[in-house]
């Protein structure tokens, strides 16, 4: 039976699935690994050990609460981390602060498809603040099913958390920016606690949506009223919060709905 084969034949084993209460690694040379589809990390009576990956540099992993996971666990599981993607299918868990750190992360991206309207994207920060190394910093969102509480009233009203001086974060970007107060805080709080940024983007159409600016159709991907709507309060919010506080040495690249192919209503 081949590797392809084996996968296959675990995948669709729901009985053995059922049965699976214990997941061990032990092989300590790894340097790469990717899992996916745990909807149930911290289920009682399921363990998933991968010890110690002390020559990990890489990791992709696809489960819910994928944030919450990482930023718990991965800081002492694999202590020379250097790339880290996350997908997360069912966001509920805000990111936990904690002591322990990404001492070599440089790369980090993190995919929200689904996100409880409670969940607070500040707490996303954790992960900044752990990665003393961090160059590139990427965060994908869907935006129609952003429900959370859009920002309104002045600057003094964002919440504040004492700041860590990053020395390395070149790169930042959203796509699917929205008007959530929580994802404004945490932009502010990159922009104010990063001396090395040179660029930020903020892209408030949908995710993976083609253009016709760059592609060979005639006319945008179709937006709904709601996205173009909620891309409209994005846009406020990034003129009335965020823009002040765009050093005049970091490039702001905000990306909107195409005007020809979108109408944006007040």
């Amino acid at each position: 039976m081949t590797e392809d084969e084996l996968g296959c034949f675990l995948s669709s084993s729901l009985v053995l699935e059922s049965m699976l209460q214990d997941i061990e690694n032990k092989a300590q040379n790894l340097r790469t690994i990717y899992f996916e589809e745990f909807p149930a990390l911290y289920s009682p009576g399921v363990s998933l050990r991968l010890g110690e990956l002390l020559h990990l540099n890489n990791i992709e992993m696809r489960c819910n609460d994928a944030t919450c996971y990482a930023r718990s666990e991965l800081p002492s599981i694999a202590p020379s981390l250097e790339t880290l993607t996350m997908s997360s299918l069912c966001e509920v868990t805000n990111a936990p602060t904690a002591p322990s750190k990404f001492l070599h992360l440089k790369y980090l991206c993190i995919h929200l498809y689904r996100v409880s309207p409670a969940y607070d994207y500040f707490s996303l920060a954790s992960f900044f603040d752990a990665s003393p190394s961090l160059e590139i910093f990427s965060l994908n969102l869907l935006q129609e099913l952003m429900e959370h509480d859009w920002i309104s009233g002045g600057s003094s009203d964002l919440r504040q958390m004492q700041r860590h001086c990053h020395h390395n974060l070149q790169r930042f970007k959203i796509t699917g920016f929205g008007s959530a107060k929580s994802l404004v805080e945490l932009t502010c709080y990159i922009l104010e606690s990063t001396l090395s940024l040179k660029c930020i983007m903020l892209d408030t159409t949908l995710q993976g949506a083609f253009r016709c600016s760059d592609s060979k159709s005639k006319k945008c991907f179709s937006m709904p009223k709601g996205n173009i709507m909620e891309a409209q309060k994005a846009l406020l919010a990034i003129k009335k919060y965020i823009e002040t506080k765009v050093p005049a040495t970091v490039k702001l690249n905000v990306v909107e709905p195409c005007r020809r192919c979108h109408t944006i209503g007040v």
